[in-house]
């Protein structure tokens, strides 16, 4: 299992009583369409709003705001569900929506305008430019290999990390693997602020959003002006992965001024700003760059074997992903109570934003802005009209974890199959789960348990089970040995009250260590630990500040968590 701030690590919320999208939010929604006199692509609005519909009930989403452009002026807006689930407000065109890592596609514009004006190179090593901060000294670190993730550098650590030698570090080789790191695009926004002597919001403010002509978009995300946006939500639960569809309560707040995800937006800019990527897409690169520049912003330079897509490539800021028999530009962002997703065809002219205000869950509107892209293409080019993807997906086979296991004192854990997933059975009390990774399962009903059921293989085959540090076997097998006072020592519920991290268990399954029971724990000469399956991987972890015989503060990716009861 990969690991992922968002996924991972349990993210704390605001209180609120939990609540539930009510069922007037499941409604078709509102569309408004303008340039299609003629009719033309009233049939492709339907089947778009219907599947916008069948997003809102299959995942609970308190709200949703769509924009849709095609051919010869063609604009058209869909609203969903309610932009304040408290007072039944509906969701407004003129509310600002988080766009999260969509932000990426507009600091990489930033950079290649600098490029452009010959103020940049894509070549340049940016420790020569940010001599002040303690970048890698193994090897030069590119503007390029910022801009499409293949630099090497962890995700979400900060420029200044704590633990380890106070400097940042490299999982890789530039250029030999793909692993997604906000910290690159957050260097990339100082980069623009050094070399061109303004801050960074001032810039993209600037020379991006203005020539663009989107007046309503915010360059930084900013406490003072937070009336602004829709009303926004996310999980419950803050310390437990999120179930398909479960209870929320109100979103946290965090200003966001790093160009990684620093952009808020209305639909109608978002409409604005696809027209411009598929101008750009298609070698039009006014008004913001010349023609070869927008070619080369557009031009994939890596796979990316890690995004969602399978087939994905990565260019500067925006995903290159198949859809159909059609590479389309493609980036999702997703922040503390917002996810967006962003799909752009430059060959058939059309191009869609979707986002809803919800956060810190797995989702993103991706097939549906991919579905819309195709849908409106269908008729452009004359064919007939595709079908999306199933919503909610079809559940994966269960297949051969489904089994008796039995624990070291004799309980027995019988794993049926069920809708979502599967039921865990355990002493007299069911549990129904549903898939979050291959052999990971998480409950249904959040309250259930904190912990996922994860399965082990020996040879491919399914030996045991462990939910939380408790293990179950099955006929035959042996169990593991028991752990350590040394690594036993290591284990505990740590926490830091930002947001944006939250709380997590380090958990110990024998000898073992995993983050929340799914990310593994692998210990690296001088005292780190790495984070993640891959050998390659960048996330690191130390344990520090013992007292007591145990860690009170353990340091992840540069970040501080402090042992908590």
């Amino acid at each position: 299992m990969r690991i992922n701030r968002r996924a991972v690590v349990g993210l704390g919320l605001v209180a609120g009583a939990a609540m539930a999208a009510p069922a007037e939010a499941q409604t078709p929604g509102v569309l408004e369409v303008a340039g299609d006199p003629a009719g033309r692509y009233a049939a492709a609005f339907e089947d778009i709003r219907a599947y916008g519909a069948q997003h809102m009930a299959a995942y609970g989403l308190p709200g949703l705001t769509v924009s849709i452009v095609g051919p010869d002026g063609l604009t058209a807006f869909l609203r969903f569900g309610h932009g304040d689930l408290d007072g039944r407000g509906p969701i407004r065109p003129d509310q600002l929506f988080q766009i999260g890592s969509i932000s990426k596609s507009f600091t990489a514009l930033c950079v290649f305008k600098l490029v452009d004006a010959g103020q940049l190179s894509l070549d340049a090593d940016v420790r020569k430019l940010l001599p002040d901060l303690p970048l890698p000294s193994d090897g030069p670190l590119t503007v390029q290999s910022l801009l499409n993730h293949g630099s090497g550098l962890p995700d979400d650590a900060p420029i200044f990390p704590r633990g380890g030698d106070g400097r940042l570090w490299r999982g890789f080789a530039p250029g030999t693997h793909w692993s997604y790191s906000n910290l690159g695009f957050a260097l990339l926004s100082e980069l623009v602020e050094r070399v061109s002597g303004r801050p960074f919001a001032d810039y993209l403010q600037a020379e991006i959003l203005t020539p663009l002509s989107m007046a309503a978009t915010r360059p930084a995300i900013l406490t003072g002006e937070r009336a602004l946006y829709a009303a926004s939500y996310a999980p419950f639960y803050g310390d437990r992965a999120f179930p398909r569809a479960g209870p929320l309560g109100p979103g946290p707040w965090t200003d966001m001024t790093e160009g990684s995800g620093c952009v808020a937006s209305t639909a109608a800019d978002m409409a604005r700003y696809a027209r411009y990527l598929i101008s750009a897409g298609s070698g039009r690169g006014a008004p913001l760059l010349s023609d070869a520049a927008a070619l080369h912003f557009c031009q994939p330079t890596i796979d990316a074997p890690g995004w969602a897509v399978k087939g994905a490539k990565y260019a500067n800021g925006l995903a290159v992903v198949p859809v159909e028999d059609r590479a389309l530009l493609h980036h999702t962002g997703g922040m503390l109570s917002f996810n967006s997703a962003i799909h752009v065809d430059p060959i058939a002219g059309v191009g869609a934003f979707a986002s809803t205000n919800v956060g810190l869950i797995s989702y993103r509107p991706r097939e549906l802005t991919a579905y819309a892209c195709a849908r409106l293409r269908a008729v452009v080019d004359g064919r007939p009209a595709p079908k999306p993807v199933a919503v909610p997906p079809k559940a994966s086979e269960a297949g051969d974890v489904l089994n008796r296991y039995v624990g070291a004192k004799g309980e027995v854990l019988v794993v049926t199959a069920s809708p979502r997933g599967l039921t865990a059975t355990l002493a007299g009390k069911a549990v129904e789960m549903e898939i979050v990774d291959e052999d990971a399962f998480i409950a249904v009903d959040p309250a259930a348990t904190p912990f996922a059921l994860v399965f082990r293989r020996s040879a491919k085959t399914v030996t045991r089970a462990w939910w939380g540090e408790v293990e179950y076997v099955r006929e035959g097998q042996t169990f593991t040995p028991p752990t350590s006072a040394a690594v036993r020592a290591l284990t505990g519920h740590y926490g830091n009250d930002d947001p944006w991290r939250g709380a997590f268990h380090v958990l110990a399954q024998g000898e073992a260590l995993y983050l929340d029971g799914t990310a593994r724990l692998t210990p690296l000469p001088g005292g780190a630990y790495r984070i993640g399956d891959e050998d390659w991987s960048p996330e690191r972890l130390w344990f520090e500040a013992p007292a007591g015989g145990r860690p009170q503060r353990i340091v992840i990716s540069g970040v501080d968590y402090l042992r908590r009861p």
